[in-house]
């Protein structure tokens, strides 16, 4: 995250009354990192250094950030919530085999921002969308080189 960026974070952050602890911190910036993370991933890869954090703290900032559109919830996996930072539009794609989460831009012909719009205007005549989540399974190019089981 660029220096500003951080900085306008922490700021909005702050008007929302939100205390900036070091572990809330090091939650940002691990989030920063730019992958997709489990609440548990998070706990887990900061517990050592900073051995006060607590699960409660690591769900309420991930709450927090997902309430000011900060981070987006992703439901890619089965039982597991994992939460990416790249809020833009776009798509998601699961290896079956590594569990790997990957981040697709999406094609021009199939924009996530006029997607609502064209199912609204077609078969979902209507319908009020209010969100559009396009998760797409099979095997990365990794694991697709190796034999298929």
């Amino acid at each position: 995250m660029a220096r500003k960026e951080r900085e306008r974070l922490i700021a909005r952050l702050r008007e929302h009354g939100f205390k900036l602890t070091p572990q809330r911190l090091a939650i940002i910036e691990l989030l920063d990192k730019r992958g997709h993370y489990s609440a548990e991933d998070i706990y887990g890869r900061l517990k050592q250094k900073y051995p006060m954090l607590s699960r409660a703290t690591v769900y309420n900032t991930l709450e927090v950030l997902k309430e000011l559109g900060e981070v987006a919830e992703l439901k890619i996996k089965p039982h597991i919530v994992l939460y990416d930072p790249e809020t833009e539009p776009h798509y998601h794609f699961l290896c079956r085999r590594c569990g790997k989460v990957i981040d697709v831009e999406p094609l021009p012909e199939c924009d996530p921002e006029e997607l609502p719009a064209r199912l609204a205007a077609g078969p979902l005549k209507g319908y009020k969308i209010e969100r559009v989540d396009l998760y797409i399974h099979g095997l990365c190019a990794e694991c697709s080189k190796k034999n298929e089981p």
